[in-house]
């Protein structure tokens, strides 16, 4: 072993010196000739003759050099190179594979990078602090629910006091309030309400003035705020002198006592900083527990030592039942478990590893295509390859370059994959702030190796398994004589993936079509009202406050703005309620063994205004009265698209329903759990689609008591330059603790939504298309091989006088059943897929007629691909095959 290190160790130092060792080599054969001159000069022959026998006994000159190259370097890596050039030429002139190939793999390793980064990016457990592996945090898990319980303020200081394994011990909670800066309109923002321990913790230095201190947290110190920088730019314009500035949070006057540096989020995201103390920030907000305690471990101290002593400390006894509950126990866990409050990055790993080699498995598609291309390809190159056989190249040699071939392609491929990995996760970092400052949205180096993992594998599968196949005793027994035939075949296994491969298309089409249609339908029918007149916003009320009369308040100070024309409030936005299952009295469930879309419906709670502000017009029956809000009441109000997709022709005045599976709203308004079935809900009126593109019914609900968190939606003739200032004033107005957040025109929001849907539209078009040329290709590689193998076939029968359709339909009358019989297989699975899995569970829109349409296309692209093979089938000239063979 160390003789074979000694031995690679030298090459790679004769391969870097190559120079140095060339010229001693040359100095070395000099040498070597004039020694062996003057011998033979001594013995009587001539200066002449001398040097000429001895440049004869010496050998050729050139081969010792190649020979002394050979021996001391790495004589692999310029044949590497010189294999590789080949490759790109081979790729220039194959530019149908180039295309097709490198098109179907880039599409397949983006996906699958993609795939990797996300994961990559949700589970990442590193901070970027200094010594974040040992930053920990403590929790009290409850055994019976499997999740983290309350932490108390008591456990909090209990841990803090008594723990000798950790240091910086603090913790955090956030609370949203409203920040009034200058007497301005409030902004509600996100306050960590955070123990000084935390920025000890971080160690990072403030930018402008100091952190917090722990005498900051004495219930007699004056109210200090920290501001992250993000804060201080926007909020505070980057004012150099804001230490010492007095900025109202919720009702209490705080002191700006300094500003983080970019980049700096901890403990999770946030902006804002005011010490922790027993007693709220707010009168009357006590701060009974806390979100998460957090610590460091100390020098050598190992988190199994940590967890020893905080199991041995125990939990303080709950002051709701005078003892410990046995079934709480103390934990510490990395710092960023502690956010998952249900285990699941745990069983997102798992998922993680069955995704990515579901991922592997999608290059399976792609690179079967390909590979039939390569092997339909090689047995082309027979010629080329005959002469390198008759040269001295073995079959593991013109394997290797077929793969080098592929490498080429797969790793062009694996860059632009890496690309646009790279944009999108730029994007998504862009768009996505509330995130978690350890979330690291760049390209790491692990995903760059999966990439060239993938890229190597599908060159394998493409390009050096077809090669091992096509070179086999077969082509190497032609090899032996220039222009040899081969007899090869291509066989039932690479028929059989041409055909699932038109098979997966005809049946993949429909749905592409459908998903795509379902996509764009919302961004080109739009509202059925002018959203650009809309003015919407999130309102929550402060705790302990009644949400009844504070909405109240903000309704009739909003009404009296002008350009005002009407005020709603509602949980959901038009198109955004969330979806559940319901059940229509006298309606039949489906037998399908899965809910039909004719039973997915999405739900809203609203306010008698609301179908009078967003123009919805009352078909028949009523709308709701202030009398449905101010009593619970089981009656509700549906939709046009509600009446005709779950009643049919069933009247629906009078008819009732109940969900099946309520939740969130849904839920919330009928009162029924998770797992029941809600109560039966009488239908009392009917109203027009709040939008062009209803794929599912609405239901309705009063809300029969302002909620502490909804929407706020303001109907005005224009939507003024300083509209967000002017509702913020208005919140302020009605009560200075009321939040008023996302202040902006509906249409805005659904512009982004039209963004977001031409995106999803546009990669499904990309993944479509490349499967359909995929099929294209497979469909031409079966064409070409079949006509490359039957090229004398075809020249006796033209010599004997065949007709050209009839020729054609001789040659490749069997591969076009084949076809056909894919094309017929897909619509059978289009059929079964649309009736066990109605597009509309999963976004699309039914398209009548696509199936067929879908078979047809794919008869119709295998008929195009057929064209190449066969006009070059009508110009082979009998009298050369018939000399040939």
């Amino acid at each position: 072993m160390i003789s074979l290190l000694r031995m690679i160790g030298a090459r790679i130092r004769g391969f870097l010196r190559s120079s140095d060792l060339d010229r001693d080599f040359e100095e070395e054969l000099e040498s070597h000739l004039a020694l062996a001159e003057e011998e033979k000069v001594r013995s009587g022959m001539s200066r002449e003759q001398a040097r000429r026998a001895a440049r004869l006994e010496l050998g050729g000159l050139t081969q010792l050099r190649e020979a002394g190259r050979a021996a001391r370097g790495l004589p692999w890596l310029s044949t590497l190179g010189l294999d590789l050039k080949l490759g790109l030429r081979m790729l220039r002139k194959s530019w149908g594979l180039t295309l097709v190939g490198g098109l179907a793999m880039t599409v397949a390793i983006t996906v699958g990078v993609a795939v990797f980064t996300f994961f990559e990016i949700a589970l990442s457990d590193s901070l970027p602090l200094d010594e974040g592996e040992r930053v920990v945090a403590l929790q009290v898990w409850d055994e019976k629910a499997g999740r983290p319980a309350e932490i108390t303020f008591e456990d909090f200081e209990r841990w803090r006091d008594r723990l000798r394994s950790l240091e910086d011990v603090g913790s955090f909670r956030t609370l949203r309030r409203n920040l009034v800066v200058d007497d301005g309109p409030g902004i509600s923002v996100p306050v960590a309400a955070m123990s000084a321990a935390g920025f000890e913790l971080a160690r990072v230095p403030p930018r402008l003035g100091r952190t917090l201190k722990p005498e900051d947290e004495d219930p007699g110190a004056a109210p200090a705020v920290v501001l992250g920088f993000d804060a201080w730019r926007s909020v505070f314009s980057a004012d150099e002198h804001v230490v010492g500035r007095t900025v109202r949070i919720g009702e209490i006057l705080h002191t700006v006592v300094g500003v983080m540096p970019q980049g700096f989020g901890f403990p999770v995201n946030h902006g804002y900083w005011s010490p922790l103390r027993p007693a709220g920030p707010a009168p009357g907000d006590a701060l009974r527990g806390v979100e998460v305690v957090f610590g460091r471990l100390g020098e050598g101290i190992t988190l199994e030592r940590a967890q020893a002593e905080v199991a041995a400390l125990g939990l303080p006894p709950r002051t709701d039942t005078g003892s410990t509950d046995e079934l709480l126990r103390p934990r510490i866990v990395p710092y960023v478990l502690a956010f998952d409050e249900d285990g699941e990055r745990e069983e997102a790993r798992w998922v993680r590893r069955l995704i990515l080699a579901l991922v592997a498995l999608l290059l399976l598609p792609p690179c079967a295509n390909i590979a039939i291309l390569v092997y339909a390809r090689t047995v082309a190159r027979q010629e080329e390859f005959s002469a390198r056989y008759v040269l001295g190249a073995s079959r593991g040699r013109i394997v290797v370059q077929i793969f080098l071939e592929v490498l080429v392609l797969a790793a062009g491929a694996a860059g632009v994959a890496l690309v646009v990995t790279r944009w999108a996760t730029w994007k998504l970092d862009a768009l996505n702030r509330d995130v978690p400052f350890w979330l690291d949205f760049s390209l790491s180096f692990e995903a760059v190796l999966f990439a060239a993992a993938l890229a190597v594998l599908a060159a394998l599968i493409a390009g050096a398994l077809p090669a091992m196949r096509a070179t086999g005793r077969r082509f190497q027994s032609g090899l032996r004589s220039l222009g040899a035939r081969t007899g090869l075949k291509l066989g039932a296994t690479w028929t059989a993936l041409v055909v699932l491969q038109v098979a997966f298309s005809a049946a993949a089409l429909p749905a592409a079509v459908e998903l795509a249609w379902g996509t764009l339908r919302p961004s080109l029918l739009g509202p059925s009202f002018d959203a650009e007149k809309v003015l919407i916003a999130a309102v929550s009320a402060a705790p302990k406050t009644d949400p009844n009369s504070v909405q109240a308040e903000l309704i009739r100070q909003v009404e009296t703005g002008g350009g005002v024309t009407g005020v709603t409030q509602a949980a959901s936005l038009p198109g955004d309620e969330p979806w559940t299952f319901i059940e229509a009295e006298g309606v039949p469930l489906p037998d399908t063994g899965i809910f039909a879309g004719d039973n997915l419906i999405r739900s809203n709670r609203v306010d008698e205004s609301f179908f009078e502000v967003f123009e919805l017009e009352v078909l028949t029956g009523r709308s709701f009265e202030p009398r449905d809000l101010a009593t619970p009441r089981l009656e509700v109000v549906v939709n046009r698209t509600f009446v005709r997709k779950a009643l049919g022709d069933l009247p629906p005045l009078g008819r009732r329903i109940r969900y099946l599976h309520p939740h969130e709203v849904a839920q919330e308004a009928s009162g029924a759990a998770s797992s029941e079935p809600g109560p039966w809900l009488e239908i009392i009126g009917v109203v027009a689609d709040a939008t062009g593109h209803e794929t599912h019914g609405t239901v309705y609900h009063a809300i029969e008591s302002g909620p502490s968190a909804a929407w706020l939606a303001v109907r005005m003739t224009t939507i003024p330059t300083g509209a967000a200032e002017w509702l913020r004033e208005r919140a302020t107005a009605a009560d200075p603790g009321l939040r008023v957040e996302e202040i902006q025109p509906l249409a805005e929001i659904y512009r982004r939504q039209a963004v977001g849907n031409s995106v999803g539209a546009t990669t499904l078009a990309g993944v479509t298309v490349s499967l359909l040329l995929l099929s294209a290709a497979g469909i031409y590689a079966l064409m070409s091989f079949t006509l490359s193998q039957r090229r004398r076939e075809i020249g006796i029968r033209a010599a004997l006088g065949a007709q050209p359709l009839r020729l054609l339909l001789g040659v490749f009358g069997k591969s076009l059943s084949q076809l056909t019989f894919g094309a017929a297989l897909g619509v059978l699975l289009a059929l079964l897929v649309d009736h066990y899995l109605p597009i509309e569970l999963v976004g699309g829109w039914s398209v009548p007629g696509v199936i067929p349409a879908a078979a047809l296309l794919m008869v119709l692209i295998g008929l195009l691909s057929t064209a190449g093979p066969a006009r070059r089938g009508l110009r082979i000239d009998p009298i050369e095959e018939l000399r040939e063979g």
